[in-house]
């Protein structure tokens, strides 16, 4: 029986087309091949991939995934409130939703001229023996209690290591558009409240739809 559970997944292994490259160990693991990332230019993801065979032209909707927070184990950010951490990935996929959805509408299948994306907030390192995920879904829908008012002094700890990892798929095919990994500007003031991360996050989701809508063509 061992046998036999090891030749199925010899062959479930080699009729796949699609596989993981080790990350390097200071990366979380989101993104499945990091060595393709190269640094972007003025104005740009910090580092960036795009698939110079891509005809953008061709897409014209989006299937968003749940935005997501990759972290070191269940206790690796423990002094940062859970609350705190579900906030930030609502609130990113909020900002996300509202830059995408003024050029491009929403589906929820695969199919033709639809792209894929995936978002995460990371701090964590695929060298971890555990990670651990939490999804913008998992949010209570109460009003957090601080308002837009000052954040908890972990959570600004928290946002001033942590990343953005994304990438862009077709979602009938999985080929790979594009991908990408973002952090803030060195010497960047630090966030001190809700308001200014909001501000953030929708700064930052701007610019990126703003490239993806003049690569495809969207008016």
């Amino acid at each position: 029986m061992r046998a036999l559970v090891a030749a199925f997944f010899v062959l479930l292994s080699a009729g796949c087309t699609h596989r993981r490259a080790s990350p390097p160990t200071e990366m979380s693991g989101f993104l499945d091949d990091y060595t393709l990332l190269r640094d972007g230019g003025p104005n740009e993801l910090w580092r960036v991939y795009r698939n110079p065979k891509v005809d953008w032209h061709a897409y014209r909707a989006v299937l968003l995934e749940p935005v997501t927070l990759w972290r070191s184990g269940r206790k690796s950010l423990d002094p940062v409130p859970q609350e705190d951490l579900l906030r930030l990935v609502t609130d990113f996929q909020g900002a996300v939703r509202t830059a995408l959805g003024e050029g491009f509408p929403f589906v929820e299948q695969p199919g033709p001229g639809v792209m894929r994306l995936r978002l995460a907030i990371t701090d964590a390192r695929a060298a971890d023996p555990v990670l651990d995920v939490l999804r913008a879904s998992q949010g209570t829908g109460r009003p957090h209690p601080a308002g837009t008012g000052p954040l908890h002094a972990e959570t600004r700890r928290f946002l001033e290591s942590a990343v953005i990892e994304g990438e862009i798929r077709d979602a009938q095919t999985n080929a790979l558009l594009a991908e990408g990994v973002d952090r803030r500007r060195r010497g960047a003031p630090p966030l001190e409240t809700w308001a200014e991360v909001d501000r953030a996050f929708a700064f930052w989701a701007d610019r990126a739809c703003a490239r993806l809508e003049a690569r495809t063509g969207v008016p």
